[in-house]
């Protein structure tokens, strides 16, 4: 395990470096120029790895301007166990999550993207797809048990929906947008098929397909899910433009 670690951690490093878009034109020369100066190489890797913003040691100031600007705009935010310094934080990570685009511009989501990717690689060379399903089920069967019998009592199907979608950040810190067509069916589009583009062009992740994750992965844990909350989904193939659509059926 620690080997294929090893290996995916620096497949990831000749990623940021080598990946399509970073390789075209006078960034791949200043490559070149910077092998064969171990001076111009420490300049080219500093600044390559330098990821400062600017904002760093203002995230409590940056944390009040952000909660003003939810209350201007009359949002929601529940800072009782937590700090402006904490929210601050967070949105630094976002802005140097955004400036982080030399190689491929990388989201929000990216760590776990690449984690999904990574567990689901695993398992597929080792024909261990239903282990993993499996796995996964177990750290949210207590969470859907109890929705299920939430649903048991005011017959709210609906809420099965709420709780894969939208009751856990395991889901919305994955997924960018989520469209609700109805009360009880909701759209998304694919999370993985960027990062395994990205990857696929130094050789990670080779051969796994979105598809391949969409049927052999994502359908088999919401089939779990529903089985336990006691209702039951349909879920679309892979379309064409990467779209997922879950709908409760009657």
């Amino acid at each position: 395990m620690e080997k294929i670690y090893f290996r995916f951690i620096t497949a990831a490093v000749v990623l940021a470096l080598t990946s399509s878009a970073a390789v075209a034109g006078g960034h791949n020369e200043a490559i070149r120029e910077a092998m064969r100066d171990p001076k111009k190489m420490e300049a080219f890797m500093e600044d390559r790895l330098d990821h400062t913003t600017g904002l760093e040691g203002k995230e409590a100031e940056l944390g009040r301007g952000i909660v003003a600007l939810v209350q201007e705009l009359d949002g929601k935010l529940d800072l009782s166990k937590a700090s402006d310094e904490e929210l601050g934080r967070y949105i630094l990570t976002a802005v140097k999550t955004m400036n982080h685009n030399d190689s491929y511009q990388h989201e929000f989501n990216d760590a776990l993207v690449k984690l999904h990717l990574t567990a689901v690689s695993l398992a597929r060379d080792a024909d261990m797809y239903a282990e993993l399903v499996d796995n996964d089920v177990k750290t949210t069967e207590f969470m859907m048990k109890r929705i299920g019998s939430a649903i048991k009592v005011t017959g709210r199907e609906d809420f099965a929906l709420k709780a894969i979608f939208e009751q856990t950040t395991c889901f919305f810190q994955l997924v960018d947008q989520l469209r609700w067509n109805s009360p009880t069916s909701v759209t998304y589009t694919t999370p993985f098929a960027r990062v395994l583009e990205a990857s696929q062009r130094v050789g990670i992740f080779e051969g796994l397909t979105d598809e391949e994750v969409h049927n052999k992965y994502t359908i088999p844990r919401y089939m779990a899910y529903a089985d336990i909350m006691g209702v039951k989904l349909d879920v679309s193939p892979l379309a064409d433009n990467g779209e997922i659509t879950v709908s409760l059926v009657n």
